[in-house]
């Protein structure tokens, strides 16, 4: 007898080339069997007519921790139809004390930021620094290292130590496009693909680096795709909301200070000052986001005001419109000459930034035929599954992991999840707890230690190859 029996559901399978109604068969937190017509019986079975049924969606960049908005990204990215998720900052140490209370059922692995100001003072560590801290955070659970240079810079020579370090010890390593003589945008893609050379690299969210500050975002879209042709080794994702995250925190003379945010003001014709960021609250072109106690929710206008400056104009995150949608649209849609796509996976850049939108989003692209049912799957979840190497799942092949997003399609939302066979989401209400956290051996014995199931993986492994689905 079968847990549980999915019925009747528009099952999307890219890995086995299914594409229609099926019915899948879960076991032990695992896919039992998936077929047009399945006989046999089950201890629960669901009548999944008129909805899609595809592998857990599975988020390629957001956030958990604090530091970017709240600590409930996990609930936001769990309603939002994930299964699993790849957090891209960390830090490691809140998201590890926060998890058995926010942690929503996810799967979740970790990126640690390496903010050197903090932990060394100074935005250009040593090679013995470098080492410190990616042998801290991985021994913590940490897959490796992520460079944050658009909003705190370091300099071109740290950010290739921190690589080679990375790609030595077979630790994961990533780089929001920035340095102290690049900005976050297509000319720090210019300047990240020449450092990384041939090292392995993730390459975060490509579009936040078109958005017309030096070519207009349909010529800057063009040159990055252009790039990530050149250098395969670099692995990519790009999110598909029209705002971005960033922090309105300002210095005691007014000056904004993080960088993204001075760019974004600019784009708008506005001072890089507190009166700037004040102006472009008043006018609703910025907004600010505020902890509610269980998820973070964007304030407009004069109430966006009135918080920013009950705060004090520090340790505020905000988000302005500067994602143009021909530039998203190009990065979601282009191919390779193999027909695999430039930019792999999408992602949210989100979790506790509402942006939580690869449904919303990628199933727009769907209706509007830039891409297929099929590759909107790839790409939100079997080629990010892949990445982090979780073979077992983004695919209902039998004893597969039975991670699982279902999905009313019409209203592009996700109506329950389930991961490892269990229920987690349901319309709208949250049934996991905890999370499970993807981690290497190295990092096994701390977070067990810290009472967490884990999943382990090698991000030394090479990469697998691209998929292409029709």
């Amino acid at each position: 007898m079968w847990d549980l029996l999915l019925k009747n559901g528009h099952v999307v399978d890219p890995l086995n080339g299914r594409d229609g109604i099926f019915d899948i068969a879960v076991e032990g937190g695992r896919i039992a069997a998936v077929g047009a017509s399945l006989d046999g019986r089950a201890k629960a079975v669901e009548d999944c007519s008129g909805l899609l049924v595809v592998p857990g969606i599975i988020d390629a960049h957001m956030h958990l921790g604090c530091v970017y908005g709240s600590p409930y990204g996990s609930r936001m990215t769990a309603l939002a139809g994930v299964t699993t998720c790849l957090d891209m900052a960390g830090p490691i140490d809140e998201i590890l004390a926060d998890g058995h209370r926010t942690g929503a059922g996810l799967n979740v692995a970790i990126m640690d930021r390496l903010e050197p100001g903090e932990r060394y003072g100074t935005n250009d560590p040593s090679l013995d620094q470098v080492r410190d801290f990616a042998d801290t955070c991985t021994e913590k659970g940490a897959l490796g290292v992520k460079l944050v240079g658009g909003h705190w810079p370091l300099t071109p020579e740290a950010c290739r130590r921190t690589i080679e370090v990375c790609n030595e010890k077979g630790y994961a390593v990533a780089w929001h496009a920035g340095t102290t003589t690049a900005q976050s945008d297509i000319e720090g893609v210019r300047q990240a693909v020449e450092i990384a050379g041939d090292m392995r690299l993730h390459l975060a969210h490509i579009n936040s680096y078109c958005r017309g500050r030096i070519l207009n975002p349909e010529a800057e879209a063009r040159e990055a795709l252009e790039l990530l042709k050149a250098h395969p080794n670099i692995w990519s994702e790009a999110y598909l909301s029209q705002f971005n995250g960033t922090h309105l925190t300002c210095s005691e003379s007014g000056e904004a200070l993080d960088f993204v945010t001075k760019h974004c003001l600019s784009l708008f014709g506005l001072p890089q000052t507190a009166d700037g960021i004040r102006t472009a609250l008043r006018k609703r072109i910025a907004h600010v986001l505020k902890d509610t106690g269980w998820i973070t929710e964007i304030l407009r206008g004069e109430d966006a005001v009135r918080e920013w400056e009950a705060r004090g104009t520090t340790n505020v995150v905000g988000c302005f419109p500067v994602n143009a949608a021909s530039s998203r649209l190009m990065l979601a849609s282009d191919k390779r000459q193999d027909g695999t796509f430039t930019v792999d996976a999408f992602s949210t850049d989100g979790g506790c930034i509402p942006r939580n939108v690869i449904i919303e989003n990628g199933l727009g692209l769907v209706k509007f035929g830039a891409i297929s049912l099929s590759e909107f799957v790839l790409k939100a979840s079997l080629s990010t599954a892949r990445h982090l190497r979780l073979f077992d799942r983004g695919h209902f092949t039998e004893g597969a992991v039975a991670d699982i997003t279902v999905i009313d399609y019409e209203k592009a939302k996700a109506v329950e999840t389930l991961v490892s066979g269990s229920v987690n989401m349901k319309n709208g209400v949250l049934y996991g707890r905890d999370m499970t956290i993807i981690t290497t051996e190295r990092g096994k014995p701390y977070v067990e230690s810290m009472g967490y199931p884990t999943i382990i993986i090698d991000p030394s492994a090479p990469e697998p190859e691209r998929i292409c689905v029709s």
